[in-house]
């Protein structure tokens, strides 16, 4: 009878924990979306969530040069700070051929894996339905971007839907239930 008590006390413990634990994944997904448009908008540069869809990892990455990339400032602006220029500032845009994705220089920069267990189930974009390889969420300069969804599930079909809403600059996050 006591056997009996405890396991209807712990096995919807355990089940609520693994919904938890999604939403943890859910979460941290958001949380790093949230990251790329705050410093897009913050640095005036495009910034995107780069989504390894097959090895459940996402990273932010900023549209830069290399040297910007690198942590460097352009030779022009660095000598121009040393008074060694001359005078002239060239405040024209870098061409686009310039600019690359590259990861941003922190911990985000790096692929940030999904706990065992979750994988992404894919990405639905302006562009369609995308389940495998990379896929890409764009924050432009003004933190702009286009509706995405992007779906996450566990082991015991359990799925989590995170919703790009740019009007409302929020990711909705909801579970769906088979």
């Amino acid at each position: 009878m006591i056997l009996g008590l405890l396991m209807t006390l712990l096995i919807p413990a355990i089940g609520a924990g693994g919904g938890r634990s999604l939403r943890k994944q859910g979460d941290k997904i958001a949380a790093t979306l949230e990251l790329a448009r705050q410093r897009a908008v913050v640095t005036g540069k495009p910034h995107r969530v780069a989504f390894d869809l097959e090895r459940g990892r996402f990273a932010v990455e900023w549209l830069v040069s290399e040297s910007q990339a690198l942590g460097g400032q352009d030779e022009d602006l660095a000598a121009e700070a040393e008074g060694l220029g001359d005078g002239v500032i060239d405040l024209a845009p870098p061409l686009e051929d310039e600019r690359s994705y590259y990861p941003i220089p922190n911990k985000f920069g790096a692929m940030e894996p999904l706990e065992r267990g979750y994988f992404f189930e894919g990405l639905e974009t302006p562009d369609g339905w995308i389940e495998s390889g990379e896929a890409f969420v764009v924050f432009e300069w003004d933190g702009s971007t286009d509706v995405t969804r992007i779906l996450v599930s566990d082991q015991d079909n359990r799925t989590l839907n995170l919703e790009v809403a740019p009007l409302l600059e929020t990711v909705r996050i909801h579970e769906e239930v088979d």
